[in-house]
């Protein structure tokens, strides 16, 4: 029953939208992208043209989007277009078919605040797919300038590595202290800094033992000087008393002289400055060799770090030049310009469709595409009843067949019953007959 139905309802709507076998066109190929009912349109022709062009919009949307995800997988990758072709195709169909989902979205004569909320929904994704298409775009169109001024960047990134290696790790002392050194000092050249270190020391040390020899010899020279003139008798005003011979002053002049010679050994002194002069002039010699070694060290660390910094400048990806197109727009008015330009036309581009389709209103097919959505609910609804109907129908007549088997099967329960009880007293009279028989009658 249920497929006649159907069969019924088949029936009926091939007589209302008969089929015809029509030539596929390539209006009714754009057409599918805006999600029609060719049957329902073939009713009111006059429409095809208004969906023939919004199908057109989003084909022109999705080839715009193909192309966007193909400049965007050249940047992002150097494999064979064969390869990258098929994935562009993949995601213009894609934005199709969502444009094609947007749109479906608002076939019918759905109005007031239902309609306009609907709308503002699909607008806010269509903006977010159109950013999301124009960005690739965008960086292809601005690919030789962005890719300069990565260069720029790059080239002057390792320049300061090489500058800032090379100041932080100076050949001869420590690194400065005005300069920023945090991830610029390079370790080796230790045995350089330690005989640095080491001349430095005995530097200040043969600096400090030859003034001392300088102030004894120029003590010992006055003492000296002093004896002489007294013992002489040379008159000197508040020095000496210009008496010859070896009188009081002269012995005292005298023991003044040999009291400092006791306590200021300039024999000595004199060894051990020599013997520093040498010691310096040893360390001296091997500092030239381990500031060779330190420069040799410093000089090899510095060219591997800016050969490490080179190979991972190699290529070119899709984050750096999305970077370097905020630097560019930054620096650049005209090119922050035609950022937001582009930008702004990709994302009108991926909303016209919706602008489209919000701007004509509703058509006469949308009326009529209501109807028949109307009509095949009602339908629905109808047959749903009739077959719920239907189905309670055929268990109710069951249940009726059921409950009169079961009350003739309880009345041949009852028969039976009545039949096995006076079978029963039968026998119980037969047995009884044949029990006083069998009995003899009392005297």
């Amino acid at each position: 029953m249920v497929d006649m139905l159907h069969g019924r309802k088949a029936a009926e709507q091939h007589v209302r939208h008969p089929r015809r076998r029509e030539t596929p066109t390539l209006g009714a190929f754009l057409r599918r992208f805006t999600g029609v009912d060719e049957k329902i349109l073939a009713s009111v022709p006059q429409e095809r043209s208004r969906y023939t062009s919004l199908g057109g919009i989003v084909v022109s949307t999705a080839l715009i989007a193909g192309t966007s995800m193909l400049g965007g997988l050249t940047l992002l990758s150097q494999a064979s277009l064969l390869y990258l072709v098929p994935i562009a195709v993949l995601w213009g169909l894609i934005i199709a078919n969502i444009d094609r989902f947007l749109i479906t979205g608002l076939h019918g004569d759905n109005d007031g605040w239902f309609r306009w909320g609907n709308v503002l929904i699909r607008l806010a994704l269509a903006i977010v797919i159109g950013v999301f298409i124009a960005e690739p775009l965008t960086l292809k169109i601005f690919q030789e300038r962005l890719d300069r001024q990565i260069m720029e960047e790059r080239d002057n990134a390792i320049s300061l590595t090489e500058s800032r290696s090379k100041q932080c790790n100076p050949f001869k002392g420590p690194a400065p202290s005005d300069v920023d050194c945090t991830g610029y000092i390079i370790e080796g050249g230790d045995r350089a800094l330690a005989v640095e270190g080491n001349l430095a020391h005995r530097q200040s040390v043969l600096k400090a033992a030859e003034d001392r020899l300088a102030a004894d010899v120029r003590q010992h020279e006055s003492l000296k000087g002093l004896r002489d003139r007294e013992c002489y008798g040379v008159k000197v005003r508040d020095q000496t008393t210009g008496v010859t011979g070896n009188g009081p002053e002269c012995r005292a002049r005298k023991n003044e002289l040999t009291t400092f010679l006791a306590s200021h050994d300039i024999p000595q002194q004199q060894a051990e400055v020599a013997k520093l002069k040498a010691e310096i002039g040893s360390l001296a010699a091997d500092r030239a060799g381990a500031q060779a070694e330190r420069a040799a060290a410093i000089s090899k660390e510095i060219a591997k770090r800016k050969e490490d910094k080179e190979r991972t400048y190699d290529d070119i990806g899709l984050l750096d030049r999305w970077e370097a197109l905020g630097t560019v727009a930054g620096e650049s008015g005209m090119v922050n310009f035609a950022h937001w330009l582009l930008r702004i036309i990709f994302v009108l581009l991926d909303c016209l469709p919706i602008l489209s389709k919000a701007l004509n209103g509703k058509t006469e097919y949308d009326r009529l595409l209501t109807q028949e959505l109307r009509a095949s609910s009602a339908c629905h609804e109808a047959e749903l009843n009739f077959t719920t109907r239907q189905t309670t129908g055929e268990y109710e007549i069951r249940l009726r067949e059921e409950e009169r088997r079961l009350k003739a099967e309880r009345g041949r329960i009852d028969r039976d019953q009545r039949v096995d009880e006076a079978s029963r007293d039968e026998d119980i009279d037969s047995l009884a007959r044949t029990f006083m028989a069998s009995t003899p009658p009392r005297p």
